[in-house]
């Protein structure tokens, strides 16, 4: 059983976990919080967010710690001022692209991203400049899809393809028009 065991340190604390662990899981196994947004489990696990990055002692740049499995010995840092500030900056980009709306919003109060927001002091939007502008889509009598509240976290995607094994809807487009739709013929 042990040759199927890593141990690292997470935050001075020693983790041992299974093999094929990712950071993010040996994180919470320790009580340890490392923020996400994209991320749900078994459904959605491609770190597009990169809320979730860490440092890893010996490397350079961040680490996505939901697709970045275990190492022996690995030391890993969750909460240093280079880790905080990034995540403050892709938070900061990623609500300068989003609706402001988050007081009359029905989501408020119970939303992922005001969450983080919060927690990451993040009130005012560090980088204005051109957002994007989509229609409201309430074609359908059952679903009202608002694009200016997306994030493109992709948890639809995953949840249609992987749940549902449906892939009916990707994401189209680059840029500020990218969005989540169905496929179209041009």
């Amino acid at each position: 059983m042990e040759e199927n065991l890593v141990t690292l340190t997470i935050d001075g604390v020693e983790v041992k976990t299974k093999k094929g662990t990712t950071i993010l899981e040996a994180a919470k196994q320790a009580g340890i919080d490392i923020p996400t947004l994209c991320f749900l489990k078994d459904i959605n696990e491609v770190g597009d967010c990169r809320m979730c990055i860490v440092e890893v002692e010996g490397r350079n740049g961040f680490a996505t710690s939901c697709i970045q499995t275990v190492e022996e010995g690995m030391v890993v840092h969750t909460h240093t001022p280079n880790v905080l500030e990034a995540r403050h900056v892709i938070l900061d980009l990623i609500i300068s692209n989003h609706s402001k709306d988050c007081l009359t919003c029905t989501r408020s109060g119970n939303c992922e991203l005001q969450a983080l927001a919060t927690k990451f002091n993040v009130l005012n939007v560090e980088f204005p400049g051109e957002m994007s502008k989509h229609k409201i889509d309430d074609l359908s009598p059952s679903i009202v899809r608002d694009f200016n509240k997306c994030i493109l976290c992709r948890r639809c995607v995953a949840a249609c393809k992987n749940v549902q094994k449906i892939g009916a809807i990707d994401c189209i487009n680059r840029g500020f028009e990218s969005c989540i739709s169905t496929y179209r013929r041009s």
